[in-house]
């Protein structure tokens, strides 16, 4: 069977290398160079990933260190300490694409740079392969792995009942750059990682974090679109809080769209499926868009190798187990999500100030223990509530919704039926409506 990927995304190259050591004869198109093909930064990534699916971690690999959360307009940064085992592993973003393509390549895969896609082969309601350079290559199956914005996913939509493109506030507009030390400045003995929450008011987060190797890595970004002004602003008033940061960008220096929400509700149709930012597979507030893209790879090319099928009943498979799996618990955290990056600016400050949220709380659950209190703890926590008992409210509400979300997530049809799909994909959209 031939199957074409379109971008050399993590999920899409993935599925290149598995499905290509068994057997299938798989082409990457990727638009971009090998130096230029995704960011030149850094992200974070969970280390379990890695183990699971013999993935090897690039030389310039390290562990990240513990982080300091700072509350909007709050003077009081409160520190998240990882157990060593829980640390997520930061990587470079292109470094780590490219090895990923050089497996591929390994496994079987054809990897073609430098070359644009221009559009879907669309016959009788079914992608039939693409078009690149004016020639028509058919395949089998069409990976979309391009992104976004793909405009891929746009030709299909209404043919295959996909979202075509999604609101602003289900997009994180992000800044990212890496400097180096301002002269004469020195770096400071605690904090070095400092996540600001809705920093200046936006709704997003901005952080400063003081690297391994001497480089500063700024990150601005809110949810919707960022305005000049508003970015300058941000930026001025982080480089005055944290005057090592200087003017010298070594890496990055570029803006960056990431989708922010629940995965796509239909990610497939006959001959074409989504994978990776075109599926929006990146859990709000946790950035762990990379992790859940390499696992949806490998769920994908599972599903087809075990069909031995590219059928549109074999790749409904494929979402079933990544939603069981993963996706899921996106509905969940969408729906929080929402509730804080609209709170009011003092209510979130209010949480972190007074003691309802502790550095000792935050260790718990980034750890996956948690949160535990004594019967006293307890008790402190809920008279401070009352103190702001609409805001505790709204996030209780928020949870509530969050679960019934989940919960609807979790009953996907689990064979290929497009009344049912049609009809599940309605009561959960409704749900965020």
């Amino acid at each position: 069977m031939k199957i074409v990927i379109i971008g050399a995304g993590h999920g899409g190259l993935q599925a290149a290398k598995e499905l290509a050591k068994n057997g299938f004869q798989v082409t990457v198109y990727e638009k971009n160079s090998p130096e230029k093909v995704s960011y030149d930064w850094r992200d974070d990534v969970e280390p379990t990933v890695f183990e699971k699916l013999k993935i090897a971690l690039p030389d310039n690999s390290r562990k990240t260190s513990r982080t300091s959360f700072v509350a909007p307009f709050s003077e009081t940064p409160l520190y998240m300490e990882n157990e060593e085992n829980a640390n997520e592993w930061s990587i470079k973003r292109n470094t780590f694409i490219l090895l990923l393509a050089k497996s591929a390549e390994e496994a079987g895969a054809k990897i073609k740079f430098n070359t644009q896609v221009e559009s879907l082969i669309v016959e009788n309601n079914a992608v039939k392969g693409v078009i690149v350079k004016n020639e028509k290559i058919f395949s089998d199956l069409v990976i979309d792995s391009s992104g976004i914005d793909s405009v891929f996913r746009k030709e299909v939509a209404k043919i295959f009942n996909i979202t075509e493109k999604i609101d602003d506030n289900d997009v994180f507009t992000v800044y990212r750059a890496f400097v180096k030390i301002a002269a004469g400045e020195k770096l400071p003995e605690n904090h070095k990682k400092k996540v600001y929450l809705k920093y200046l008011g936006m709704p997003g987060i901005s952080w400063c974090i003081c690297e391994p190797d001497g480089l500063i890595n700024i990150l601005i970004g809110r949810v919707g679109e960022m305005h000049e002004k508003e970015f300058e602003n941000a930026l001025s008033k982080l480089k005055k809080e944290n005057p090592f940061i200087s003017d010298e960008i070594v890496m990055g220096g570029k803006f960056g769209r990431i989708p922010v929400r629940y995965p796509l509700t239909k990610m497939v149709g006959k001959g074409y499926v989504a994978i990776g930012d075109c599926a929006f597979m990146t859990i709000p507030l946790t950035g762990s868009g990379i992790s859940n893209s390499l696992r949806a790879g490998h769920i994908l090319a599972e599903e087809i190798i075990k069909n031995n099928s590219v059928s549109v009943e074999a790749l409904w498979k494929y979402q079933v187990k990544y939603y069981e799996e993963i996706g899921a618990e996106h509905f969940f955290v969408d729906y929080v999500k929402r509730t804080l990056l609209y709170s009011s600016d003092e209510d979130i400050k209010y949480i972190f100030e007074s003691g309802i949220i502790t550095e000792n709380d935050l260790c718990n659950f980034s750890s996956g223990n948690g949160l535990k209190f004594t019967p006293r703890e307890l008790m402190f926590k809920l008279r401070k509530c009352m103190k702001k008992s609409n805001f505790v409210m709204t996030i209780l509400l928020a949870l509530m919704k969050g679960l019934k979300a989940k919960n609807q997530a979790m009953k996907i049809p689990k064979n290929y039926d497009e009344e049912k799909i049609k009809l599940w994909q309605t009561k959960i959209e409704g749900l965020f409506s």
